[in-house]
């Protein structure tokens, strides 16, 4: 099992936690808060609670060692669907779809591929007042697959346990464990991370994800960010059975706060250390090529409660 998809998952949720230590806020108040908040430059579903729409395209990853390449499409949606408080806890859950079409150009016998991730998410924080200590826990069952056939392979599931310290106004670290399962494959790692906020800049660092950002007005951010991308998706092919896309991407972005409660970002820069592989039925690798570097663009939408 790769780490990128597993840690890239790893890291969202470590910058999510402030945000949730001000759920209450959120949940008490309509309008936006003025105060800079977490960066989400990819619609990973950090941030301020909303609707996110991305679309992202990637020029042709041509392989290293043979000739021909991939062409990548990414359409990834999320919807918060219910929160709840009770006392300390509040409860949360969201739907995430994500359609990835991709051009394997041949590629181990696979042509023009639709390749769907549903993900639905379930989130426990807890925030006791007068102390700097908080807590955040999710799970996320979720399908990946390209639904012409359903089976067990195309299930997966994640988990996190988080336990975070507000050391300032400035400083916040987190530490717990994180556990994923697919493919018959389960993976158990520790998780560590922390953000530093001073006005108008932040840095969110959870390895390997990195943003840092400049607030240059009360509308319009400036960041850089490298995160990985990709995933991996059961296919019901009689010689491919499961396909896995991994890589990075280096970004810059400019985000625009159009009215209280829409904001539009546009992100360009590279897809690098890219690989592909392909596995059979018994989740053995077939084919293994790794990717050249290619630019990419993407526009993204929020709607912020």
């Amino acid at each position: 099992m790769k780490l990128t998809p597993l840690f890239l998952s790893l890291s969202c949720y470590f910058v999510s936690l402030p945000l949730f230590a001000k759920s209450e806020e959120i949940l008490q108040s309509t309008s936006r808060e003025k105060r800079m908040g977490m960066i989400d430059p990819a619609a990973f579903g950090f941030g301020q609670p909303g609707f996110v729409t991305d679309v992202t395209m990637v020029d042709t990853q041509d392989f290293e060692n043979q000739s021909g390449g991939l062409d990548f499409m990414e359409l990834r949606t999320i919807a918060p669907i219910a929160a709840k408080k009770w006392g300390d806890f509040l409860i949360a859950g969201s739907l995430g779809y994500t359609l990835t079409d991709v051009d394997f150009q041949g590629f181990g016998g696979l042509q023009d591929e639709t390749l769907h991730t549903l993900e639905a998410q379930i989130t426990v924080s807890w925030r006791p007042e007068n102390t700097p200590w908080s807590a955040l826990a999710f799970v996320t069952p979720g399908l990946g697959t390209d639904f012409r056939g359903i089976s067990a392979d195309d299930f997966e599931c994640s988990g996190l346990g988080l336990i975070n310290y507000r050391v300032s106004e400035e400083l916040s670290l987190a530490g717990g464990v994180f556990g994923r399962y697919a493919a018959d494959d389960s993976m158990l790692v520790p998780a560590l991370g922390f953000i530093w906020q001073r006005e108008p800049f932040i840095v969110q660092l959870t390895p390997p994800f990195a943003v840092i950002g400049w607030q240059a007005t009360e509308r319009l951010t400036l960041s850089l960010s490298a995160y990985p991308s990709g995933g991996a998706w059961d296919l019901d092919d009689s010689s491919v059975n499961r396909v896995s896309i991994h890589g990075w991407q280096t970004a810059g972005s400019l985000i625009y706060q159009l009215t209280d409660h829409l904001t539009v970002s546009l992100r360009g820069g590279f897809n690098i250390a890219g690989e592909v592989e392909l596995f059979d039925a018994n989740h053995r690798v077939i084919e293994d090529e790794d990717l050249d570097t290619a630019p990419f663009g993407s526009v993204n939408l929020r709607y912020s409660f």
